[in-house]
């Protein structure tokens, strides 16, 4: 049996959690705003019986410190069930109880998960303002593309919660999972925010398919797999690379990748947003196919990193890849941050990629990245990308409803440190688009890829310089 609190809690309890959630100066603002627009419904959720061992967080997932919790909103066409949302995410969590945990710092610059004086995940309930669902109908992909930073600040005037970034959750009394439902006249929305020190996208999605599951029919889910052959299976994938490729990737990442992260000047870098219909996916990988022989096998993401490589004139790049089920031992549905970077150059040379510089990293499992890491020991993340693909990961859940949309927003505690990042991420909101976001452009950078996706015919493409970004934070 679970506490599902149904009463409030006091507004200065609901202050002091939003404190520890969203700390430090830059986030005062965004605390105020939370705390005038929840509604008088928040729901502490949590077994009655919690661990009595810490669990302790891997290397992979002490790499996520500066991500964002990560986050998803699930629109609806009319209302949801509150009270069966309830009782079926209470049912998640007692199966999985390090989703209610803390985090807590430990000796030698680790941190684990812990259970003292917990209050649970945190599930906020309110309703939509008309004047709010109004604004949030307009925020379809093309205006989420066009205008980025106005739809991040509408997610936080919203209250939706997201866990935020590991600096304000660690020693806190700050939640691991925080769920958000708003119901307006019109449309609803659920959100969903997973912690990245305790567990990566694939973590994120699989919480959320258990919770639909549930809600589908009761009991007839079971826990998530342990984090525990996580770092066995890495170690046991990189076996078949060079001592000095390992050594260099240790060397690389996350210490040599935050270093150079951290030292970039905010004001020289940007971020851009694009909105991409399926007829343009398929026009990059037509492209990619006429530069191949007949009968080569790519893939759609294949053909797009080659061709943002190619925009960018990247001399290397990176891809994120799922341990899961790459290794007997970790199983599919394995919680934690499992996931495996992999190291690429062109062939060709700087600026002139195939799809199948790709794929052939792939088919050898990264083994052949040398060339990569070299570079980036070198010169760290000048002239590369690092591409992340949502896409195969997301679980569209229905919780009895009509499902319209899932969309992502940030951040704006996490904002600062992606901009200054070599990183591009898709996801697929609906069948037959997708919106892209670019970060740590510079200015000609981001000018070339504007231009590029305005070639290929995408015009809902927007560019945010990281002072525009300064600007909305000091308003803040």
């Amino acid at each position: 049996m679970l506490h599902v609190l149904t009463r409030p809690f006091a507004a200065g309890t609901r202050q002091s959690l939003l404190q520890g959630h969203f700390a430090g100066p830059a986030h005062a603002a965004m605390r105020r705003r939370l705390i005038s627009v929840l509604a008088p419904e928040v729901y502490s959720i949590k077994p009655d019986r919690l661990p009595a061992n810490t669990l302790p967080l891997t290397k992979l997932d002490l790499s996520m410190m500066h991500f964002p919790g990560v986050t998803a909103h699930n629109f609806y066409r009319g209302p949801l069930k509150v009270d069966e949302l309830k009782a079926s995410l209470a049912r998640v969590v007692a199966k999985n109880p390090s989703l209610a945990g803390r985090i807590r710092s430990t000796e030698g610059d680790g941190l684990e998960v812990h259970y003292e004086n917990t209050s649970g995940c945190h599930f906020y309930i309110r309703t939509l303002p008309a004047d709010m669902e109004a604004k949030l109908e307009l925020f379809d992909s093309a205006k989420i593309a066009e205008r980025p930073l106005e739809w991040e600040a509408l997610i936080e005037e919203l209250g939706i919660a997201n866990t935020g970034p590991g600096p304000v959750q660690i020693d806190q009394d700050a939640p691991l999972l925080t769920a958000t439902y708003l119901e307006g006249k019109r449309v609803s929305t659920l959100s969903l925010s997973v912690s990245h020190l305790l567990g990566d996208g694939a973590t994120k999605m699989n919480v959320l398919k258990l919770w639909d599951q549930e809600f589908a029919k009761p009991n007839s889910t079971n826990s998530l797999s342990g984090r525990e052959a996580v770092e066995a299976t890495d170690a046991q994938v990189k076996t078949a690379y060079s001592a000095w490729s390992q050594a260099a990737m240790e060397a690389f990442y996350p210490h040599i990748y935050e270093k150079h992260v951290l030292a970039r000047d905010l004001k020289e870098y940007n971020m851009v947003v694009v909105r991409i219909r399926e007829e343009t996916m398929k026009k990059i990988k037509a492209a990619e196919v006429q530069k191949n022989e007949p009968g080569t096998v790519f893939s759609g993401q294949d053909a797009l990193i080659a061709w943002l490589g190619n925009v960018l004139g990247a001399k290397w790049f990176a891809f994120t890849v799922d341990l899961r089920g790459r290794a007997e031992g970790l199983e599919k549905d394995a919680m934690g941050n499992a996931f495996m970077t992999w190291y690429g150059t062109p062939e060709k040379g700087p600026g002139q990629f195939s799809a199948m510089d790709v794929r052939n990293t792939i088919k050898s499992q990264g083994r052949n990245g040398a060339a990569a890491l070299e570079e980036a020991l070198f010169s760290g993340l000048e002239d590369s990308i690092d591409v992340n693909s949502w896409v195969k990961l997301q679980h569209q859940p229905q919780f009895g409803g009509n499902f319209l949309k899932q969309v992502r927003a940030i951040g704006s505690g996490a904002l600062p440190f992606l901009f200054r990042l070599n990183y591009h991420v898709v996801y697929q909101p609906q069948g037959g688009e997708y919106v892209m976001y670019h970060f740590g452009l510079r200015d000609d950078q981001a000018m070339k890829l504007q231009l590029a996706w305005r070639k290929l015919g995408e015009d809902c493409v927007n560019c945010v310089s990281g002072v525009e970004l300064m600007a909305m934070i000091k308003e803040k």
